[in-house]
């Protein structure tokens, strides 16, 4: 392995502009291959130094080994060596199921980008970014006296059957800060219930708790008492918490629209594929393919009612990023299969144990 500065920069774009993709997806030889490099590297030894290794992948393997296990085995021996690991999905057809599964090891992250704009945005401005971790088993509770944890949004790692656990992240990355201070990146919401009826208003003190270690393995925690005043009306501390809210109840609905026609047209939650392709027992079992879009009349109706709270909460946050998600939901109204034979949804199975086909989302925050 060569340093930057004695590449020939002119020929390894040439080289690069000629990969092709071309027969099958052997994800365990793209690590074996990519590991081989760091075997001669100093720097593993060195405490001033983290290594990484990107792949650019759909993440649908069908050559090789294909043991979900064996490649969480070999993303975890990499990661105890610090050879971390960033997965960039390109295309729609991203299987997030297995990407998810194996980057939940120290050090690893995934993103997905749909257009070279997104990919030219994560690989250069935002560089080094997605290579940076910033801290490590981060870990926090919440305890009160009045309050338990309904549900926690955000931090697929929590166990909500441990109660008072907040968060656990495996790996927390740093996102940029704007020309106005504001920082655009991840939010976890977290829902409380009262332990008991509450009709007046009341403040109490609960406590709160973070744990985390650095890059070396040190460990730290940081103690607050956090005052909560509750009333008996909607407020919001801040515009990041509101559109929080709102993206929530968006994807709800989305999931429940998902699963909800699917079942009823397929009678079928479970499938990735869509069970009248001919050549689905061919596939491995990480391929997908897509199926063909439905809107019932039921969710067609729930999503104008909720297309209308949706623009109104966006004129609120005077946030113009939220278009896309309009658009998305204008799209799904007008749908007609009969118009539209040839358009497809990748459907993917939620992650939501809590999560029922029979729900009616509220189109008001709650």
């Amino acid at each position: 392995m060569k340093k930057l500065i004695e590449l020939n920069i002119a020929q390894l774009k040439h080289y690069l502009s000629t990969i092709r993709a071309h027969g099958r997806t052997n994800l365990n030889a793209g690590i074996d291959c990519s590991a081989s490099l760091f075997e001669t590297i100093s720097s593993l030894k060195n405490n001033d130094y983290d290594n990484r290794i990107l792949f650019l992948t759909d993440a649908q393997p069908n050559q090789g080994g294909l043991d979900e296990k064996d490649f969480y085995s070999r993303i975890e021996q990499l990661a105890k060596q610090r050879i971390y690991t960033s997965f960039i999905g390109i295309g729609i057809d991203l299987n997030t199921q297995l990407i998810y599964s194996i980057t939940k090891q120290r050090g690893a992250n995934y993103f997905s980008v749909h257009d070279s704009k997104k990919f030219l945005q994560l690989l250069d401005k935002d560089f080094d970014l997605i290579l940076t971790p910033l801290v490590f088993n981060v870990e926090m509770k919440f305890q009160s006296d009045l309050f338990d944890i309904e549900h926690v949004y955000g931090s697929p790692e929590c166990d909500e059957t441990k109660q008072g656990e907040l968060i656990k992240i495996n790996t927390l990355f740093p996102s940029r800060t704007d020309n106005e201070q504001q920082t655009r990146g991840g939010i976890v919401l977290v829902k409380l219930k009262t332990k008991k009826a509450i009709t007046d208003t009341l403040t109490t003190t609960a406590h709160f708790s973070v744990t985390y270690e650095d890059r070396l393995d040190n460990k730290y925690e940081e103690e607050e008492l956090i005052d909560i005043h509750m009333e008996n009306e909607i407020y919001y501390a801040n515009s990041g918490i509101r559109k929080a809210i709102l993206l929530v109840h968006y994807v709800t609905l989305l999931k429940q629209w998902i699963n909800h026609d699917r079942q009823c047209k397929y009678d079928e939650r479970i499938k990735l594929f869509d069970l009248r392709e001919k050549n689905a027992e061919n596939l491995s079992p990480w391929e997908r393919q897509s199926t063909k879009l439905i809107v019932s009349n039921q969710y067609r109706e729930q999503f104008k009612t909720f297309l209308t709270y949706f623009e109104s909460e966006m004129t609120l946050l005077h946030d113009e990023d939220l278009k896309q998600e309009v658009q998305i939901l204008a799209k799904l109204i007008d749908y007609r299969e009969i118009d539209n034979e040839d358009f497809t949804i990748d459907y993917q199975e939620t992650d939501d144990e809590n999560f029922t086909t029979d729900n009616k989302i509220s189109c008001a925050p709650q």
